[in-house]
């Protein structure tokens, strides 16, 4: 990938939060600058190009379609980001899982007997364990409701747990579609 479209994916950002191995790309780029005018680590992407457009035009050339080997770094840090989740996943957490395993079953039990009482009843064509069992709904949702809702939110808290993981492994903040959306359109304005 060349610079040109690094710093396209980069934009305001700073180079190395964004691309892996951006430290070596500022020192490539570094040997190009004269010693006044060199970035430090903390460079954006806005500073690198306004560094490389203080250059002549025949160096911001070479410079802009200097291929850099990102894809692979990339590659290298993701896979470094999966086998470090992985660690951590090793540890044998076991008390939350085991809970989530409980209300699973529960769930499952409270569906089955309800469908099975249904089922009889209509077999039966006993209207009115039906009509008991449709005037019962709060009950029935009561009985699905607390573990279903624990179920939900031992997922959501996983899903927060790995998004943390990712974040302090990867030094990014994890980006949901809606979140980049959002991005998206703001950046249009």
């Amino acid at each position: 990938m060349n610079l040109l479209s690094i710093l396209g994916k980069v934009g305001t950002s700073i180079l190395a939060d964004v691309i892996p191995g951006g430290n070596a790309i500022l020192k490539v780029i570094n040997e190009f600058l004269p010693d006044d005018s060199k970035l430090g680590d903390k460079a954006t992407g806005a500073e690198i190009q306004d560094a490389v457009s203080s250059l002549p035009a025949e160096v911001q050339a070479q410079v802009l379609t200097k291929k850099f080997d990102v894809e692979i770094t990339a590659i290298k840090e993701h896979t470094n980001v999966i086998q470090a989740l992985g660690d951590v996943d090793k540890t044998g957490n076991s008390t939350r899982p085991a809970i989530a395993m409980m209300m699973a079953r529960i769930v499952a039990f409270s569906v089955v007997v309800l469908i099975s009482f249904l089922a009889v009843a209509m077999f039966n064509k006993d209207v009115d364990t039906i009509k008991a069992i449709g005037d019962n709904w709060p009950l029935v949702i009561a009985i699905l409701g607390t573990p279903t809702a624990l179920l939900r939110a031992y997922f959501g808290m996983r899903t927060k747990e790995k998004q943390q993981k990712y974040q302090a492994v990867s030094n990014t903040a994890p980006e949901s579609f809606f979140s980049g959306l959002i991005n998206l359109v703001g950046k249009r304005k």
